[in-house]
């Protein structure tokens, strides 16, 4: 039976909020390949190797980095540096630009489990070897001075990708320019709180149960790290941005 013209109009209009959403998966896939392409770390190198061992061949998207910025002009991918610390952009080491970031969420996160959570845990020194020197920051929360279990914040517990995601979604939302800087400005303000929420969690179950640090980082606040952003932008569509969906 063919549908009339009316009745074909309605189910479109039904599907205009989900053009919405489509819209911001394609942006945050956009901003995560983007991090991924721009950015390059110590812990992608550890991956690497790892798969190499494996299975004797490395990350796809590693080598397929590689080849762009080789053609691009930009060079090699250093490889060779392991520090789980390390961060690049476009070759260019940004690590001290990071690591006092590091430091600093560490140091909230041990008054948080210590003072609020009232467990006892340390705050140690990370060291590594770099250029033939070496350097230590202070970012490993222990609950053992000796042994483990224990957590090393690294740039990527900072929360600073979750926030360039976040960027880029106002970026290509609706609205004045203006409402959308400060609107982005509290929405960090909330990814930041819900990072340090993260941290202390992981760090409270760890102590109890070592075994659930991959469940909890890699898979449980990585989603809803990513609902959060899902809910800001769908506050900023419905609240602030004078274009809300219902309206479409």
């Amino acid at each position: 039976m063919k549908a009339e013209p009316n009745e074909r109009l309605l189910n479109w209009r039904r599907l205009m909020p989900f053009r919405g959403v489509a819209v911001f998966v394609i942006v945050v896939l956009v901003a995560h390949i983007s991090w991924k392409m721009f950015f390059h770390t110590g812990i992608e190198n550890q991956e690497h190797e790892k798969a190499l061992i494996e299975h004797r061949t490395g990350s796809v998207f590693m080598e397929l980095k590689e080849k762009i910025w080789m053609w691009s002009g930009v060079g090699a991918i250093d490889k060779e540096n392991k520090d789980s610390r390390y961060i690049s952009f476009l070759n260019k080491d940004v690590t001290n630009n990071f690591v006092p970031w590091s430091e600093k969420t560490a140091a909230v996160n041990f008054w948080i489990v210590n003072v609020v959570c009232r467990q006892t845990v340390f705050l140690m020194d990370y060291v590594v070897r770099a250029n033939g020197e070496r350097q230590t920051s202070r970012t490993i929360l222990s609950y053992d001075k000796l042994h483990g279990p224990s957590i090393n914040v690294v740039w990527g517990c900072t929360g600073v990708k979750q926030l360039y995601i976040l960027f880029f979604v106002i970026l290509f939302s609706r609205g004045i320019w203006w409402k959308r800087s400060v609107y982005f400005l509290a929405g960090c303000l909330v990814l930041l709180m819900f990072n340090l929420i993260r941290i202390s969690v992981v760090v409270l179950f760890i102590k109890h149960y070592p075994g659930s640090f991959e469940l909890l980082h890699d898979f449980v606040f990585k989603y809803l790290f990513y609902g959060l952003i899902f809910l800001l932008w769908m506050l900023w569509e419905e609240k602030f941005s004078g274009n809300n969906l219902e309206k479409k």
